[in-house]
């Protein structure tokens, strides 16, 4: 876990300050054994592909130079021997064609039609430290993605597409290979390499292979350029198809969970009234309907609004 050498953005929350010098890295072995562990310089440098501030690793000779591309996820945490580190993301350190950072300055430079030596075409007061990157870059690489004019120490360049785009088709197709002899799945769709019956079932074409081989250089060039090197390369990008899906149709609401019966069986149910007049009635109710009820009054109508009221006037 090396310290932070440089600013890494913002930290979520607030942490201690033992937290914000350290990060938690996977880097090659290479590197730490040849440098004991230290050494190595943190930096700010154009990326080429969104034109906007990256973090880079530099060897301690600047002979090589590594992405740093940080893991993140929320409610992330590292346990550091006694202690717990808010910071819970992983850098990994990826290493780069150093030829990927000085293409953009050459391109830009290539307007004015100019050869200029290499130190003056890799020049950016918002990014001091990409001359840096002379030191990982051979003089003969230059001719990869260069017209070079000049010799010994004294040597011009200029951009050259053609050149550019050939080292570049050489990239792909050396990535290309070597995705085929590892048996990396290219064809749409996830699956489990583990599942070797579809794996034999559905091989990868040639042509499957560069595409995909063309999407992982594009991550080092802009996207102008990814476009003329598609271009170059006779590589076909599959269009994207818009799946629609119909709407199913609508349902109708439940008045009631309660299932309704299809027919109505309480039609054909014959009611018998001689069972109702048949009822048998207490001794009571026969004495009761023996007496003569003539001028009686019910007990109900002592109790309406009307008696009540000529109950008061007397």
């Amino acid at each position: 876990m090396p310290p932070r050498r440089g600013s890494g953005g913002g930290q979520k929350g607030k942490g201690s300050s033992s937290e914000q010098d350290q990060w938690v890295m996977v880097m090659p072995d290479s590197l730490t054994e040849k440098e004991g562990g230290e050494g190595q310089t943190f930096v700010k440098l154009l990326h080429p592909k969104t034109e906007k501030s990256a973090m880079f690793l530099f060897s301690k000779d600047n002979q090589q130079v590594f992405e740093v591309m940080a893991f993140q996820e929320d409610f992330r945490s590292w346990f550091i021997d006694d202690s717990v580190q808010q910071d819970g993301s992983l850098h990994m350190m990826t290493p780069v064609d150093p030829l990927f950072l000085v293409l953009p300055y050459l391109i830009k430079a290539y307007e004015s039609g100019l050869y200029m030596p290499i130190d003056q075409l890799v020049s950016d007061d918002q990014y001091p430290e990409c001359i840096r990157l002379l030191s990982c870059v051979h003089p003969s690489d230059l001719q990869h993605i260069c017209d070079v004019k000049g010799s010994g120490d004294v040597t011009a360049c200029r951009y050259s597409k053609d050149r550019t785009l050939n080292w570049l088709k050489q990239k792909v197709e050396q990535t290309a290979d070597k995705l085929a002899t590892s048996c990396v799945k290219v064809t749409g769709g996830s699956q489990l390499l583990t599942y070797t019956h579809s794996l034999k079932t559905e091989q990868a074409s040639r042509d499957d292979y560069l595409r995909y081989a063309c999407g992982l250089v594009s991550d080092c060039i802009s996207m102008d350029l990814n476009k003329e090197l598609t271009q170059y390369m006779g590589i076909k990008i599959p269009e994207k198809k818009e799946v629609t899906c119909a709407e199913p149709p609508a349902k109708k609401a439940k008045l009631s969970e309660i299932p309704e019966a299809a027919e109505d069986y309480s039609k054909n149910v014959v009611k018998d009234d001689k069972a109702t007049k048949n009822t048998k009635m207490t001794v009571a109710q026969r004495a009761l309907s023996k007496v003569d009820k003539t001028g009686m009054k019910s007990i109900a109508s002592f109790f309406s609004p009307k008696s009540a009221a000529k109950s008061k006037k007397k």
